[in-house]
């Protein structure tokens, strides 16, 4: 029925459907697992290109059994051609959040998202009831999609070349995106030498069907391999912070005993009544201290092995409560300042936000500078597209500026003449990389402390694209 030549191409277009439907739900799994917003991506960008695939086969097909005005066929290439487009532009969502180099805007790419497919339409019906323009109509459908394409993989291939530390997963992505984007430029260049009846004098007919299975192959297998790759930095990460967990919370266990020990020996040998009770608030001193390790450890432990627990938060309410129960009505003790812009309530973890505030309330309060006229704590809350940003500032005495790449390190502490675990800010960041969310510092010596934060809804219409 079909000549050997169409036959030839169906089942190219057949096995990179196949492959990208394989690679789609590998990445699907992934993200699901680890819930990194580049994995998402880049498996909506492989199901786009299995529908586009799909779409390819029932159109060669449709070519030889329905005419050319066949509503089939129009609805069949509408469909494939927007998959096409949908398909570059989550790849290229994908590839700038792995390369970091900018968090993409989910509002903008449902709005792309929604534009593509008018176009996509509109590129379909283009001189559709021509039977003389064939050559236009494959400009339409694969020469302009095939140009944006190429230019799209290319960049994406430069964004990961600029990634300073790259394993063979990501060098195998690169190569696959730079190969691929030029044999889009090459469809495209042959599409339209055609259509300018110029003879396009590299056609080599179906192998270059068989080299765009190679180069998804080794896209896709990059991918893969880059994502184990990033898991196994993360587990060689999380030992080396168990080693320093356990020499640091041993011997912040071990200090306050022996200081005990000492001083249990001090009270035998005194009969001062006086210096019995110092002796006594020494040791309760020492207890709390051991006790606040203990129960840092604890909450960190809980932290790592608890399951999200996503209710719906009013997040100035948990402020205020939080910062009501941290300070004495009877002890001085910064006032706190609120300003919202938009709603505040989200979906997320109440426990793990609790982490966040008690931690980042607390250093404010214990370490401020009352001193001055009008000591403060001031939160600025803005709606944002997928969540809220918090901004915690206060005219404390601010953190030198050499600490600061340091203070989110376990058991880091900026002065040596600090009493706290030293797990506070650990305790926030980890927290936060469980809730999604992001926090940066900026302080001044002197003039006071500013922490922003992002806190991602996780209610279900935020969840995914």
């Amino acid at each position: 029925m079909f000549p050997e030549s169409v036959k030839i191409v169906f089942t190219q277009y057949l096995t990179q459907a196949i492959l990208a439907l394989v690679i789609m739900l590998i990445l699907r799994k992934f993200f699901r697992r680890y819930r990194n917003d580049f994995y998402l991506f880049w498996s909506w960008s492989w199901l786009a290109l299995t529908i586009n695939m799909f779409g390819s086969c029932a159109s060669l097909a449709n070519a030889f059994i329905l005419p050319l005005e066949h509503p089939l066929r129009l609805i069949v290439s509408a469909i494939t051609v927007s998959a096409s487009f949908l398909q570059i532009l989550w790849l290229y969502s994908g590839t700038l959040e792995i390369s970091r180099t900018k968090k993409m805007n989910r509002k903008l790419i449902k709005n792309i998202s929604a534009v593509i497919i008018p176009i996509s339409i509109l590129l379909v019906f283009l001189n559709y009831q021509d039977p003389d323009a064939g050559t236009y109509r494959i400009l339409y459908r694969v020469g302009i999609r095939s140009l944006i394409g190429g230019i799209t993989f290319i960049v994406c291939g430069f964004l990961l070349w600029r990634i300073s530390q790259t394993g063979i997963g990501v060098r195998f992505i690169i190569f696959s995106f730079l190969g691929y984007g030029l044999l889009q430029f090459n469809y495209f260049l042959e599409v339209f030498l055609e259509v300018n009846n110029v003879n396009y004098p590299l056609e080599v007919p179906y192998f270059m069907g068989a080299l765009d299975i190679f180069l998804q192959a080794v896209m896709g297998l990059g991918m893969i391999i880059s994502v184990l790759e990033i898991e196994q930095h993360n587990l060689k990460k999380a030992n080396n912070e168990l080693d320093t967990f356990l020499y640091r919370s041993s011997h912040d266990l071990r200090a306050p005993l022996t200081t005990i020990s000492g001083i249990v020996s001090a009270i035998r040998l005194t009969e001062d009544a006086n210096k019995k009770e110092e002796f006594l608030e020494a040791i309760q001193s020492r207890l709390e201290q051991a006790d606040n390790v203990i129960r840092d450890i604890i909450t960190l432990r809980k932290g790592q092995k608890m399951d999200l627990q996503i209710t719906e938060v009013d997040i100035l309410k948990e402020i205020i409560t939080e910062y009501d129960s941290l300070t004495d009505p009877n002890a001085p003790h910064p006032k706190l300042l609120t300003q919202k812009v938009g709603k505040t309530i989200i979906h997320t973890d109440t426990a793990r936000l609790h982490t966040v505030l008690t931690n980042i309330f607390s250093n404010s309060i214990k370490y401020h500078n009352y001193n001055q006229e009008n000591p403060y704590v001031a939160v600025d809350l803005n709606k944002v597209e997928d969540g809220i940003s918090i901004v915690i500032r206060d005219n404390g005495p601010g953190i030198d500026e050499r600490h600061l790449p340091k203070i989110f390190d376990m058991f880091y502490r900026a002065s040596k003449s600090s009493n706290g675990t030293g797990l506070g800010l650990y305790l926030v960041k980890d927290a936060l990389s469980h809730l999604g969310g992001k926090i940066k510092v900026k302080s001044e010596k002197g003039i006071g402390t500013t922490f922003s934060i992002h806190l991602k809804d996780h209610g279900s219409n935020n969840s995914e694209i």
